[in-house]
């Protein structure tokens, strides 16, 4: 181009001899570029035109032209070449840019390739590994579906190996934990947070709902993306067993805690109550005691003093009986004597027995039999105590013009006894307790009605070892209340049973009173002598041998806790005397267990009373003791 425009210039200027320093201009500017191009034609420009002025002084016009036709032509020729030769650099640089790209772009597969291919390695191995794990291992894509089960899930759920059902798993789920389960995993798959339910899953192999921990966590990529969910499902059936057992026992242990803490309440409230009640019949003996040993003997004081005394002391006994009792029932120590008894006869005595408690209190005690027979299983004493228990519970509990009823009813399978009255009512929350030992309605602190709270748990004990039951009733406060006793029902006996024995005093015997109690031993001989027994002391076991062999009595009467030798110890020595083997024992003690009576019957005695003794049936034991004594 640089030499066809020197052509083109050379005719009209005459400078053909500016065609070579064209065209080296054009190639400066291919290999520098436009600016240098520029510059080297201005130099060229003005080097020419000093060489004009050097050669020839002033130049001519015509040289002048060509000076600015060379300057024009050769920037445009720099231009041009400059511009071509940028053009020609920059697509070499995209060239070189594109080549570069492809390689990187090459290099990138290449590495994505190698990295699917130690993925798919690295998953291959973690399903070989999770297929031989206990627990179910399942994989699911990121919106939650479900794409793979190791082996373990197909050997439970007996679907084939390698089958996925996305919602299989909600087939063996427990309807009351789908939805639950759902909204939790729901939950994890839109915030990505890791996953943790409890639930149970029914298998057929097991036929049985089972408790599973579900745990899964999400597989992220470079960017953060969730690609993938890992989730495992463990039993822990046999840990949740164990969990439930261990928060039963917890419970237990809570609850016996707290009943331990109830009866080391109810002890104390026992103990005070104990003290009370022992004390109240102590003042007024103690009182009487001080006026008969001033009063004249016989006269109305005296008398006074002494039915009093007479009083307090049956009010104690009856104490002592009650808690000697209730500790047999729970040892279940209390042997029953059964017969047949009629119920009509036994109320009717019961309730005469107590008539005069009613008639104190000012409260009207009205019977009510059944209209026919009314015949049970068991052993008249205890079921009049039962009686005789729920009476006095009723006189205790109503006030002056009251009354109260005692009814029987006789039915084809079980005989009820029903004591009502209309006195002071038990408090609705104190029914279901009632007859637990020492609870009592009075809990004022005079305890004016008295009692150590034993009366209606004896009742529960006897009425439950008869078979029966007993419950309690009440409209509440001021609206009486009524106790009613089921037992189970017999038929009639062939003949009539004799329900009680007239009391007969004994005839005149010899009796030997071995007791170490100087006034227990010195008070039975006065009252033996009262009906013409001929009785002689003694105070230790060698001293009564010694009186036994001198006096040879009918019965002897002999305390166990004697010093010296105790009282089984004196029964073998009596029976190893061929002489005394006629004469009668009797163990009268304050060791009154089952295991009492029967160490005593080894010992050799006949009978056994505990103290302090019903006097009315000690003489008539010693009157049947001295008829078989004849007899024999």
């Amino acid at each position: 181009m640089a030499v066809l425009l020197a052509l083109a210039l050379a005719g009209p200027l005459g400078g053909i001899f500016f065609s070579v320093p064209l065209a080296v201009l054009s190639l400066s500017a291919q290999v520098t570029g436009a600016a240098p191009a520029l510059v080297s034609t201005a130099l060229v420009t003005m080097g020419l035109g000093a060489w004009m002025l050097s050669a020839a002084g002033e130049p001519s016009r015509e040289e002048a032209l060509q000076l600015v036709a060379f300057l024009v032509a050769g920037s445009v020729i720099g231009v041009v070449s400059g511009s071509l030769r940028t053009g020609r650099a920059r697509d070499v640089e995209a060239r070189i840019a594109a080549a570069r790209a492809a390689e990187e772009a090459e290099r990138r597969a290449s590495e994505t390739r190698v990295t699917l291919e130690a993925l798919r390695a690295s998953e291959v191995k973690f399903q070989q590994l999770a297929d031989a794990m206990p627990q179910i291992v399942w994989a699911c894509q990121p919106d939650g579906i479900v794409y793979w089960y190791n082996r373990r899930w197909y050997e439970l759920t007996g679907i084939p190996e390698g089958h996925v059902d996305d919602a299989s798993w909600l087939l063996v789920l427990h309807p009351d934990d789908r939805q639950r389960c759902l909204d939790v995993w729901y939950e994890s798959i839109r915030t990505g947070q890791p996953y943790q339910a409890e639930y149970r899953f029914k298998f057929p192999p097991t036929g049985e709902y089972r408790w599973f921990l579900a745990r899964a966590l999400a597989v992220r990529d470079e960017a953060g993306r969730i690609v993938r969910w890992y989730g495992t499902s463990t039993d822990i059936h046999d840990a949740k067993l164990t969990e439930a057992a261990l928060r039963a026992s917890e419970e237990r242990h809570r609850a016996l805690a707290e009943a331990l803490q109830e009866a080391d309440r109810r002890k104390d409230d026992f103990l005070a109550t104990l003290s009370h009640e022992l004390r109240n019949p102590l003042a007024p003996i103690k009182n009487s005691l001080f006026i008969l040993s001033r009063a004249a003997p016989g006269s109305e004081r005296a008398r006074r003093a002494e039915q009093v005394i007479e009083r307090q002391i049956e009010h104690m006994t009856r104490l002592v009986d009650d808690l000697l009792d209730v500790t047999r029932i729970s040892r279940r120590k209390i042997q029953l004597r059964r017969t047949a008894v009629e119920m009509n006869e036994l109320v009717r005595r019961t309730v005469e027995d107590h008539r005069s408690v009613f008639e104190r209190n000012g409260v009207s005690l009205e019977l009510v039999p059944a209209d026919g027979p009314a015949w049970v299983d068991g052993d008249p004493t205890r079921l009049s105590q039962i009686v005789g228990n729920l009476l006095q519970n009723a006189a205790k509990f109503t006030g002056p013009g009251g009354w109260a009823r005692a009814s029987v009813e006789a039915r084809e399978a079980d005989v009820l006894v029903h004591i009502r009255d209309n006195g002071i009512g038990i408090e609705p929350d104190m029914l279901p307790r009632l007859f637990n030992p020492f609870i009592q309605a009075d809990t004022t602190l005079d305890r004016s009605r008295g009692g150590l709270g034993l009366g209606l748990a004896l009742v529960r004990g006897l009425v439950e070892l008869h078979g029966g039951d007993v419950r309690a009733a009440s409209e509440g406060t001021d609206r009486g209340s009524e106790f009613t006793v089921r037992l189970p029902a017999i038929a009639p006996p062939a003949s009539d049973v004799p329900t009680c024995h007239p009391t007969q005093h004994a005839s005149q015997g010899r009796i030997l009173v071995i007791e170490d109690n100087l006034d227990a031993a010195e008070t039975l001989k006065d009252a033996l002598e009262l009906v013409d027994h001929e009785v002689c002391l003694a105070h230790s076991g060698p001293e009564g041998l010694a009186k036994m062999r001198a006096l040879r009595p009918d019965v002897v009467i002999c305390d166990i806790g004697l010093p010296g030798m105790d009282g089984y110890e004196v029964a073998r020595a009596i029976r190893a005397d061929p002489a005394q083997r006629s004469t009668r024992l009797v163990a009268l003690t304050g060791y009154a267990s089952p295991q009492d009576l029967q160490r005593a019957r080894e010992a050799g005695f006949d009978c056994h009373l505990g103290k302090p003794p019903d006097l009315d049936a000690l003489l008539q034991m010693l009157h049947e003791l001295m008829l078989a004594k004849s007899s024999g």
